[in-house]
C-alpha cells in the first residue's frame, strides 16, 4: 500500500475515532443532566387576614407549613443564579432541588415570607411589576397587608440576599387589550417586538436607576407568552423565564429550556398543599 494511501486511511480513522469520542462525551453529559428534576412553587401574597385567603393568597401558617414540609422531605432551594450557573457547568445541583417564587411584588413577600425563608434556610425569587413599584415609591405606602414593594424596598430586599428580584414586566400585567406579554390579536410581528422590547427595556432602565440588582429572569404575567416572547426576552438578556404551566421541569441543559420553566400555583387550603405530593410522585 502506498504511503499516501496509508496516511489517508489513518487520518480517516482518526477523524472517525474523534467523532465517536465526542458523541460518547456529549451523550454522557446529556445523560447526567437528564437526571435533574426541578419542581417550582409559585406564591403570590401572604396575609394575616382570613378574609383575603384564596386562590392567590395564603396565610403565614400555611407558608411555614410548606417550608417545614420541604425541609423534612430533603428539598434544597436553588436560586435563579444557581440555575444559570448549573447550565454553564459552574454549579452542582443538590439531590432534591426546588425553586420558590413569589409573583407581583407584594410587601408581604419581604415582611412575612422573607423571615420564614431565613428560618428554614430557603431562598426565593420575587417577580415585581415595574410600574407598580414606581406607584408605591411615589405614594410611600408600604403596608404588608395592602401595598406592593417600592423600588427602594425591592432593592433592599435583593441586597439582603435571601430573595432575588426578577422582572414581571414594566406594565404588561394586564388582561385588557393585551394578555400579559403575549401578542395582541392582529398585532404584527414588528409591532409586537417593539412593544415588548420597550416594556422590558423600561423595566431594566428603571430598576438600574433605583439601584436594584436585578437577576436576569422574567416571570411572564398570567403565564402568557409565545415563541416570539421567549426569543425577544433572550435577545434582551433574560436567561430564564417562568410560566404558569403546572409541571415538574426535566432539565437537560438544552439551549432555551430555561426560558419556559413550569411552576405550580399554591392556593389557600389543604388542597393546595397537594402540589407537593405531585412533586414527590414526579421527581
Amino acid at each position: 500500500m502506498r504511503i499516501k494511501t496509508v496516511i489517508a486511511v489513518l487520518a480517516a480513522a482518526l477523524i472517525l475515532l474523534l467523532a465517536v469520542l465526542f458523541l460518547i462525551s456529549d451523550r454522557a453529559d446529556a445523560a447526567e443532566k437528564e437526571t435533574v428534576s426541578l419542581p417550582i412553587v409559585m406564591y403570590h401574597d401572604v396575609s394575616r387576614r382570613p378574609s383575603d385567603w384564596g386562590p392567590y393568597v395564603i396565610s403565614e401558617a400555611e407558608l411555614e407549613a410548606d417550608l417545614r414540609w420541604l425541609k423534612a422531605h430533603g428539598y434544597v432551594s436553588v436560586s435563579v443564579r444557581d440555575l444559570l450557573d448549573w447550565k454553564d457547568g459552574r454549579f452542582a445541583m443538590p439531590e432534591k432541588p426546588c425553586m420558590i417564587t413569589f409573583d407581583d411584588g407584594a410587601c408581604s413577600t419581604a415582611a412575612y415570607a422573607e423571615p420564614l425563608l431565613e428560618k428554614y434556610g430557603f431562598r426565593a425569587a420575587a417577580a415585581v411589576i415595574g410600574s407598580v413599584c414606581s406607584e408605591f415609591s411615589a405614594n410611600g405606602e408600604q403596608d404588608p397587608e395592602l401595598s406592593n414593594l417600592s423600588w427602594e424596598a425591592a432593592a433592599e430586599m435583593a441586597r439582603r440576599g435571601t430573595i432575588e428580584v426578577i422582572c414581571h414586566s414594566w406594565d404588561m400585567h394586564r388582561l385588557s387589550g393585551r394578555t400579559g406579554c403575549a401578542p395582541m390579536k392582529g398585532e404584527s410581528s414588528r409591532a409586537y417586538r417593539e412593544a415588548l422590547s420597550a416594556d422590558l427595556g423600561r423595566f431594566r432602565s428603571e430598576s438600574e436607576a433605583h439601584g436594584l440588582a436585578l437577576t436576569e429572569a422574567i416571570a411572564y404575567p398570567y403565564g402568557a407568552y409565545t415563541r416570539a416572547t421567549t426569543e425577544i426576552a433572550a435577545e434582551l438578556g433574560f436567561s430564564a423565564a417562568f410560566t404558569c404551566e403546572e409541571r415538574v421541569n426535566r432539565l437537560t441543559g438544552a439551549e432555551g429550556e430555561l426560558l419556559h420553566l413550569g411552576r405550580f400555583n399554591r392556593p389557600h387550603g389543604a388542597e393546595g398543599q397537594k402540589i407537593f405530593q405531585i412533586w414527590e410522585e414526579n421527581s
